[in-house]
C-alpha cells in the first residue's frame, strides 16, 4: 500500500512524476535503478507549535475586542443617564443641560466622537452615583462596564487630526471614571490627555474663543477649567507641574429656573481653586518652596478660603466639594508656610502656627455635621484624600506643641479618623503613609480596619499615645 502512495528515490529527488511502478516507466527510460528506500512522509496536519498558540490567541482577543465595540449602547440607557446627570450632577461638573444632551442622542446617535462622549458621560455618572441601569429587556450596564468599552474603543475616537470638543470631554468623563475606582494612574493620564487636547484647540488662549458662539464659549471654558481644577488635584499628589492657568475668563453666569443647572457652586469652585495661584500648585508638586509663594499670598488663601458663600446650600451636592477643597487647601498652605524659612515668625501673628490645622480640623467637623452622609459617596476619593490631608496635619500638631493644643488636637485627630475610616474610597497608599506617621508619633487610630471596608463602624475607645 506504501508504494500506492509514494513516488520511487529517483523521481522525487529529480522531482518529476512517477507512476509508481516497479521500476517506474523514468527510470527505464534514463537507466536508473528504481528504489523506494526513503521514509514514507506522515501526512496530514502538523503538531500546533507554542508560538503559533500565542499568535492565535492574540488574534482572537483582538477580534473579540473589535467585534465588542460594534454593540452600542441603547438610546434608552444612555437617556437614563442623562437624566441622573441633569438632576444630580450637572451642578458639580457642569457641561450640557438635559436638553442639548438628549438633542444630541437624537439626533447624532451614528457620530462617532458624540456617541463615545454620551457614552463616556453615563459611565461617569454611574460611576460617580455608584449605581447602574437596566432596560425594559433585561440589559444592565455599570458605570466601570461602560468605560471599559469606551477604553477598549478608542481606535474610534482617539486620534489628532481634529481637537474636537467631544473628544476632549470623552476624555474628561473617562478621567472622573477611573478616580471613583481609585485608579489614579489611569486617571491622570486621561486627564493630561485631555489637557492635550485642549491645547491643541487652543482653548488655552482668550482670542480662539472670538469667533465662536456664546454657547460655545461656555462649553469651552467650563470644560477648560473642569480640567484646571483636575490638573491642580493631581499636582499635590502626582508631583507633576500644572501647565493650565487662568489666561481665559470662566464662564458667565447663567439665568435659570432650575436651580440644578445653576452654574453658582461651579464658580465658586474655581475660585477656591484659583485663588492660591499657579505658582502654588507647582510649589507642592516640586516640594520646594516658590518664590511667588509669598507670606502675603499665604495669608490671602487663609482670608477668602475662611467661609463658604451663604448662597451654596449646605445640603447640596455643590457644598461638599466647596467645604472640602477650602479646608484641604488651607491646610496645605499650612504645609507650605512651614517649608519657608523664616515665614512661621510672622504669619498670622502666631509663633508656631499649632492653632492653624485645629482650626481647620474644627470648621471641616461642623460641615460634617450640616452634610447628609449620601452625598460624601458621589465624590468618591476626593472628599477621603482632603480629610486624610487635615489629619495628617493634626499628627504633627500632637505632641510637639503647649498641651492645651496638643489635647484639643488628640480630639479632633479622633473625630477625623473615624469619619475618614466611614467612607467607601480612599487612597491606600495615602492611607499606609498616615497610618506609618501615626505609628511613628506613637498614635494609635481609633480604628485598625483598613479604609476600604463598607462594613459599619463599632465604636473604638479613645485614641492612646
Amino acid at each position: 500500500m506504501a508504494l500506492d502512495r509514494q513516488a520511487c528515490d529517483c523521481c522525487c529527488i529529480r522531482r518529476v512524476k512517477c507512476d509508481r511502478k516497479k521500476p517506474c516507466n523514468c527510470c527505464l527510460q534514463h537507466n536508473l535503478q528504481c528504489t523506494y528506500l526513503r521514509p514514507l512522509k506522515k501526512r496530514g496536519p502538523k503538531s500546533i507549535r507554542a508560538r503559533s498558540l500565542k499568535k492565535i490567541a492574540d488574534v482572537q482577543v483582538v477580534t473579540e475586542n473589535s467585534s465588542a465595540t460594534i454593540i452600542k449602547v441603547p438610546k434608552e440607557l444612555i437617556d437614563q443617564c442623562l437624566r441622573l446627570y441633569h438632576d444630580k450632577l450637572y451642578v458639580i461638573w457642569p457641561l450640557l443641560c438635559y436638553d442639548d444632551l438628549h438633542k444630541l442622542l437624537d439626533e447624532k446617535y451614528s457620530d462617532c466622537c458624540v456617541y463615545w462622549f454620551l457614552v463616556s458621560l453615563s459611565a461617569a455618572t454611574l460611576s460617580d452615583l455608584q449605581t447602574e441601569i437596566e432596560s425594559k429587556k433585561g440589559t444592565s450596564f455599570t458605570g466601570k462596564q461602560l468605560s471599559s468599552l469606551c477604553m477598549s474603543s478608542r481606535q474610534e475616537f482617539d486620534d489628532f487630526n481634529g481637537s474636537d470638543i467631544f473628544k476632549i470631554m470623552t476624555y474628561y468623563c473617562l478621567n472622573r471614571c477611573y478616580a471613583q475606582m481609585s485608579n489614579s494612574r489611569t486617571s491622570y493620564r486621561l486627564s493630561c490627555e485631555a489637557v492635550g487636547l485642549i491645547k491643541l484647540a487652543g482653548f488655552h488662549r482668550e482670542k480662539t474663543f472670538e469667533s465662536l458662539s456664546f454657547d460655545e464659549q461656555q462649553l469651552g471654558r467650563k470644560i477648560y477649567y473642569l480640567l484646571l481644577l483636575t490638573e491642580r488635584y493631581f499636582s499635590v499628589y502626582t508631583h507633576c507641574a500644572t501647565s493650565l492657568d487662568t489666561t481665559i475668563a470662566p464662564p458667565q453666569p447663567e439665568i435659570v429656573t432650575d436651580p440644578r443647572l445653576s452654574l453658582d457652586s461651579f464658580l465658586e469652585m474655581i475660585r477656591v481653586f484659583t485663588v492660591p495661584g499657579k505658582c502654588f500648585f507647582d510649589a507642592l508638586a516640586t516640594d520646594s518652596a516658590n518664590v511667588s509663594c509669598t507670606e502675603d499670598s499665604l495669608r490671602k488663601i487663609w482670608r477668602e478660603l475662611h467661609k463658604v458663600p451663604l448662597e451654596i446650600e449646605p445640603w447640596s451636592y455643590g457644598y461638599v466639594d466647596i467645604s472640602f477643597s477650602r479646608h484641604w487647601i488651607r491646610t496645605l498652605a499650612w504645609k507650605l508656610v512651614l517649608r519657608i524659612k523664616g515665614m512661621r515668625i510672622s504669619f498670622l501673628s502666631n509663633s508656631n502656627n499649632a492653632h492653624i490645622p485645629v482650626e481647620i480640623a474644627r470648621d471641616m467637623l461642623e460641615d460634617t455635621f450640616l452634610i447628609p452622609n449620601n452625598l460624601y459617596e458621589v465624590h468618591g476619593p476626593g472628599i477621603s484624600v482632603k480629610a486624610l490631608e487635615i489629619a495628617d496635619a493634626l499628627v504633627d500638631v500632637v505632641n510637639q506643641y503647649d498641651q492645651n493644643m496638643e489635647s484639643e488636637a488628640w480630639s479632633f485627630l479622633f473625630d477625623i479618623s473615624k469619619f475618614i475610616f466611614s467612607l467607601k474610597h480612599c487612597d491606600s497608599i495615602l492611607v499606609d503613609r498616615f497610618t506609618t506617621k501615626c505609628q511613628s508619633a506613637l498614635i494609635t487610630l481609633p480604628i485598625s480596619k483598613s479604609l476600604d471596608s463598607n462594613d459599619n463602624l463599632k465604636e473604638i475607645v479613645d485614641i492612646l499615645p
